[in-house]
């Protein structure tokens, strides 16, 4: 068996795993939280960065228990919506159809149009925050049926400059997309 050479680290996320793993099988009287974290990460729906160019960003996820209808509705039900992104959403459901979501506390408003409104296979709409500069970026989401019922959702948000303020932007997003897409796969997994 060859083992990796000593030049060549493992991703920090799959070195983390492995020393909870060697933890929890190697060590007798070994703590239990780290049994606990492996546990949840290694029953974690897959969410990860594909692709992220200076004017794009593709993220796919993986939601196991949620049928590809009912993670659109997910996207376009105001109530729904609230449970995982917004406090605060007016919404009009249909191709060309606006929405408004905003947090009061912080005061901040992101506002667009459905560009793209197939329900269970395609939804696009455009993106502008009213505290941003930046241009209107737009955002595509791609619904596919997995095997076992759920729903593997590509998301791709686009648009964006090549200058160095788009990029802090883009970057924002990443960590914006990736935070509210976790919430999205809990809530996805409750009853």
């Amino acid at each position: 068996m060859s083992t990796p050479t000593s030049g060549t680290p493992l991703p920090t996320k799959l070195n983390r795993l492995f020393r909870l793993y060697s933890m929890r099988r190697n060590t007798p009287n070994a703590n239990r939280r780290p049994s606990r974290f492996l546990d949840v990460e290694m029953s974690r729906p897959k969410l990860e960065l594909v692709e992220t160019a200076r004017d794009r960003i593709t993220i796919v996820a993986d939601f196991p228990h949620l049928s590809p209808a009912q993670l659109f509705d997910y996207w376009t039900s105001s109530d729904l919506l609230k449970k995982w992104w917004p406090p605060a959403a007016e919404l009009q459901p249909e191709l060309g159809g606006t929405y408004h979501f905003s947090w009061p506390k912080q005061d901040w408003h992101l506002r667009g149009k459905f560009t793209m409104f197939d329900r269970g296979k395609t939804l696009g709409f455009t993106w502008k925050w009213d505290h941003e500069s930046i241009d209107v970026t737009r955002v595509t989401l791609l619904f596919h049926s997995m095997p076992n019922g759920g729903t593997k959702l590509t998301l791709l948000h686009e648009g964006y400059a090549k200058n160095s303020e788009a990029k802090k932007t883009r970057d924002e997003h990443i960590e914006g997309w990736t935070f509210f897409l976790r919430k999205l796969q809990e809530q996805g997994q409750e009853p």
